[in-house]
């Protein structure tokens, strides 16, 4: 069955390192390559506005991806900005608001899992979720428990075919939990920007690509 492509990105932790190192480059990047259409929509609670936040983009191009000045006014063009704790709903509503007339917003979660479950919740309460995707930026667990209590959390809202996992074990021995409590692992070097569906472990891979490439197949895929 094929599924509309993401007509948004949302992305919480916008004013953090990874933002600044590796997501505004790859937003860059995927804008060049014509990847990039809908608006992007960072959340974080910094006190800053839509100009701070454009000027912190410029600044992680500059020193992490290589600024290209007409596609980053393009992208300038897509960025908006939601300044606000998670914990507070006046900050979903907001985010709902900017989404507009979104309908299948893609929801990328570069925050701690320990916030994990109430950005979940506050999304649905907030009408953010029917026809959303989720990227999953953060370990996913620390052992088997742990893994399935955020399966849970996901699953509560999620389909498992909208959920996308990323974990940052590399090299290690890590571990899949599926709704149903199985489990694999493998010592395979991960991917951070490889899905893991279910219970089927990540395949070994020696290279690590671009963030672009989670967010290319979750906002433009048909599949």
């Amino acid at each position: 069955m094929s599924a509309a492509q993401s007509d948004a990105l949302v992305f919480f932790g916008a004013t953090g390192d990874l933002a600044h190192k590796k997501i505004f480059p790859s937003l860059q990047a995927m804008l060049k390559r014509g990847h990039l259409t809908v608006p992007v929509i960072g959340v974080a609670k910094a006190g800053w506005t839509l100009d701070q936040f454009r000027a912190r983009a410029k600044d992680g191009l500059e020193k992490h991806g290589g600024l290209d000045s007409a596609a980053f006014e393009k992208l300038c063009g897509l960025l908006r900005y939601v300044d606000g704790d998670y914990k507070d709903p006046a900050t979903f509503q907001a985010i709902r608001q900017e989404l507009g007339s979104a309908q299948r917003p893609a929801h990328y979660l570069a925050i701690p899992p320990v916030l994990f479950e109430l950005v979940v919740e506050q999304l649905g309460k907030a009408d953010c979720i029917k026809g959303a995707r989720v990227i999953v930026e953060k370990p996913f667990g620390s052992n088997l428990a742990s893994a399935q209590e955020l399966n849970r959390v996901l699953l509560g809202a999620f389909e498992e075919t909208s959920i996308f996992r990323i974990d940052h074990y590399l090299g290690k021995r890590t571990r899949s939990s599926s709704p149903s409590g199985t489990a694999t692992t493998s010592r395979a070097y991960r991917s951070p920007w490889r899905r893991i569906s279910g219970s089927r472990a990540a395949a070994p891979s020696t290279t690590r690509p671009a963030p672009s490439a989670t967010w290319s197949k979750t906002i433009c895929s048909r599949s």
